[in-house]
């Protein structure tokens, strides 16, 4: 019985693999496919429609009371989706330029961050750092797995300029469920839009 076993859960393994892999290769439309499920998309505004991102239909605005329980600190992002249970989010935040230093360098600001976070948060393991384009901007990415009591948190943190802002935003998911969600989400950025974006962010180093 454990040989049937181990070649069906082999064969689980390579399909998972390939729905991965279907999953950083394919075009956005109205939907997208997160792990098995096909998953339907919408447009959303953000910050009074400086700027706006395809996002999955199963996220949506958090409610203010449970909002207050979850982020307990004042300084929580302004926009925040999560998904039914909760346990999925994408936070939206925005900062002036001078926060960041005045670069029009998107891609070095992520990297400064990252050396930063890695100084203060020593318990976080990092992973990887990118970048991907969007229809007009460069969008800078890198993604973390942090800790909480009975935990484990994948966070992928993304940042691009808006009319001399910078948008930071972070979506947030199980540790467990991190294969399925990253390339989703990364496609996904490459759905931003900027209202009238002041740089070409194209040139990286």
């Amino acid at each position: 019985m454990k040989e049937p076993e181990y070649i069906d859960s082999f064969i689980l393994a390579l399909r998972e693999k390939c729905r991965e892999k279907q999953a950083e290769h394919q075009q956005i439309s109205d939907n997208i496919w997160i792990g098995r499920n096909r998953i339907s998309l919408y447009r959303e505004e953000l910050f009074e429609g400086e700027c706006s991102i395809m996002l999955p239909k199963i996220l949506s605005d958090i409610d203010d009371k449970y909002k207050r329980v979850k982020y307990r600190n004042q300084n929580r992002p302004p926009i925040i989706k999560t998904n039914f249970n909760g346990n999925t989010a994408i936070t939206f935040s925005l900062l002036p330029m001078s926060d960041m230093e005045d670069t029009p360098d998107i891609f070095a600001q992520m990297k400064k961050m990252h050396n930063n976070m890695k100084k203060v948060w020593k318990q976080h393991v990092f992973y990887d750092m990118g970048h991907v384009a969007a229809e007009e901007i460069l969008v800078a990415w890198m993604d973390f797995r942090s800790f909480c009591i009975d935990e484990s948190i994948y966070n992928l943190l993304f940042m691009f300029q808006v009319k001399g802002q910078i948008v930071i935003g972070n979506f947030q998911c199980s540790f467990q469920e991190f294969d399925i969600w990253k390339p989703a989400i990364l496609k996904l950025l490459t759905t931003i839009r900027v209202n009238f974006p002041e740089y070409n962010f194209y040139n990286v180093e």
